[in-house]
């Protein structure tokens, strides 16, 4: 094994997850842009699975330069100007979202401004909810970003509703059912969902994924790594040569 790999498991063991690296994660050299309350993501741990590193803010870089970008609990208001106006291009070009639960989310966080890029519907302006805690069920147990992961129960989540061309993968246990008996309506509760717009991938996760890892669910590093490594792989976005961002000067 090569000192390279060693450091790798050294560092996965130290944090408590199973070594699980994408392929090709050691030769990256690609950026997530973490916005938003993200710091269940540890930046070690995120270079380690995909070979990326994490910025919290864009600072001397252009949006289409990050392969990944997450948007964690954050408002749509709070989000940083070229963000909200570049989003459509990044996806365009092949860049991967990620977008969180929470009470600054979806409906209850302006989201509705970006509604064709969402993979979920969003049917109120306040949407984050407390019902009763149940199981996440599998809609697509053969998702890369599902394997090995067991679920806890939830009971706080963004209420949503399925979206017409949108891939759901996981679903609240508890779908609410509105109307008669015998002839009312039920109504799923989608959790996690997955959408392509342009040449990018959207996923979507209606519960707060800050929350639930800082609350000691077990597999919640598995699932982080099973994401990150997912999204940065099907992005192709890369950071310009400096060279380039000079102008070529040196």
């Amino acid at each position: 094994m090569g000192r390279f790999s060693t450091v790798r498991v050294v560092l996965a063991v130290f944090l408590g997850f199973s070594l699980w690296v994408y392929p090709g994660a050691a030769d990256a050299s690609k950026l997530i842009l973490a916005l938003g309350d993200a710091s269940y993501i540890s930046p070690a741990s995120a270079k380690a699975w995909t070979g990326a590193e994490i910025e919290r803010v864009l600072g001397e870089y252009e949006l289409e330069e990050f392969a990944v970008v997450i948007l964690s609990n954050v408002p749509y208001s709070g989000l940083p100007g070229p963000v909200r106006e570049d989003l459509s291009n990044f996806l365009g070009r092949g860049g991967s979202l990620l977008i969180t639960g929470g009470p600054n989310s979806y409906g209850s966080g302006g989201y509705q401004a970006i509604a064709d890029v969402i993979p979920f519907e969003i049917r109120a302006e306040q949407d984050w909810r407390a019902r009763p805690f149940k199981p996440v069920i599998p809609i697509q147990p053969g998702s890369p970003i599902l394997e090995g992961v067991t679920f806890q129960t939830v009971g706080n989540f963004n209420d949503l509703n399925p979206k017409a061309g949108a891939v759901e993968i996981a679903r609240y246990a508890g779908g609410r059912v509105v109307g008669g008996l015998g002839g009312g309506a039920v109504f799923q509760s989608p959790l996690i969902a997955e959408q392509v717009v342009g040449a990018g991938t959207v996923v979507g996760i209606a519960f707060d994924l800050g929350q639930e890892v800082r609350g000691g669910w077990a597999d919640g590093g598995r699932f982080l790594q099973n994401l990150l490594g997912y999204l940065v792989a099907r992005s192709p976005l890369e950071p310009k040569p400096k060279e380039e961002e000079r102008g070529g000067q040196r």
